[in-house]
């Protein structure tokens, strides 16, 4: 419930009816007197006095702190995940044993900026896979596999002076949190408190082993009585590599209750394929509904959970603009195919 500020003119005219109680005859109201002015003086400090009370107000309950989000988290011990820089690695080719050290520079298509992360040279095959890292943390450095690198300072004995992201991709880009992301963890931690191993305590451990681990599933008895399954993908939704599943498996062992055997899983990713028939038909239209279909499948995200119908035809009917269709595929609710699968947004069709 916000702080209640009076409505402009209810307290000089508070003040008003003060002064005329007081003292009688005086005229508190009229434009042009004394007391008129002092009863605006009055409101004009006391409302700057009300919207200071509201502020604070806000800022004293979590749920509504902006500016003192900050000082809520570092109680409850839930920090701002800061952004982070993707890495990969990428392919080079060129005269065998061409030596590439560290800190090479080379750029995207888009225009993000990478270096080399360690020194490596050209294998016996013509070719080498090179660790490389974004040069400034954010989204923006994730890549896909087949991306070419541009190098800015040429080093002899490659050709061409690019390197191939390989099949893994550059990944592990974030932003920094946002504040309502952010915001919404710490009211998380406060609404579970620790229970000494329940599913809510699992699932608050493996996002705060490593930023970036948005979707958790909990799986009781998990490869034998009393063992403990958690599954795990990023932001995207997205696969964790291999290192990120070992820095969560490592934190919860630490924190977890002695007594538990737990596996830290990667989910799996499971397309769903999207076919629409839209009347009319348009190409601004076409990427209005891609665009919403592409967010409810993110805001609806859940590992081992199934995707209704009715969310694709909610998504579908949110494009911009006065329009049919028809639902060709899927033809019913999809079901994630195991408990450890996670239904993205496949390939959108339109006939």
């Amino acid at each position: 419930m916000p702080w209640p500020v009076p409505l402009p003119g209810a307290i000089s005219g508070q003040a008003a009816s003060q002064l005329e109680a007081m003292l009688p005859g005086i005229d508190a109201r009229s434009p042009n007197t004394v007391a008129t002015a002092f009863t605006r003086v009055t409101e004009m400090g006391l409302q700057d006095l009300y919207f200071y009370q509201a502020y604070l107000a806000a800022q004293l309950m979590p749920d509504t702190a902006t500016d003192w989000l900050g000082r809520h988290g570092a109680i409850w011990g839930v920090a701002q995940d800061p952004a982070t820089a993707a890495s990969g690695s990428a392919i080079a080719t060129g005269t065998v044993g061409t030596a590439i050290p560290i800190g090479v520079t080379m750029t995207a298509p888009s225009g993000a900026a990478y270096a080399t992360t360690a020194a490596a040279a050209v294998g016996s095959n013509g070719s080498v896979d090179v660790p490389v890292a974004a040069t400034v943390a954010g989204s923006a450095g994730n890549m896909p596999a087949g991306t070419v690198l541009t190098i800015t300072s040429p080093v002899t004995g490659l050709s061409p002076q690019t390197l191939t992201v390989d099949a893994n991709g550059i990944t592990g880009g974030l932003d920094l949190e946002s504040t309502t992301d952010w915001q919404a963890r710490i009211l998380k931690r406060i609404r579970t408190p620790p229970m000494g191993g329940s599913s809510a305590d699992y699932e608050e451990w493996a996002q705060a082993a490593l930023p970036g681990v948005e979707y958790v599933s909990v799986l009781a008895n998990w490869g034998g009585l009393g063992n403990v399954g958690v599954a795990v993908a990023m932001t995207g939704p997205a696969v964790p590599s291999g290192a990120e599943i070992t820095t969560i498996q490592d934190y919860i062992d630490l924190v977890a209750p002695v007594t538990a055997v737990v596996s830290v899983l990667a989910a799996s990713l499971n397309p769903v394929n999207v076919t629409l028939h839209l009347m009319p038909d348009s190409t601004a239209l076409r990427a209005s509904i891609e665009a919403a279909l592409a967010v409810a499948f993110q805001q609806n995200a859940e590992i081992g959970a199934t995707t209704y119908l009715e969310q694709i035809y909610d998504a579908v009917s949110s494009g911009d603009g006065s329009y049919d269709f028809d639902l060709t595929a899927p033809a019913a609710d999809v079901p994630a195919p195991s408990q450890t699968a996670i239904n993205t947004l496949g390939t959108v069709s339109f006939v």
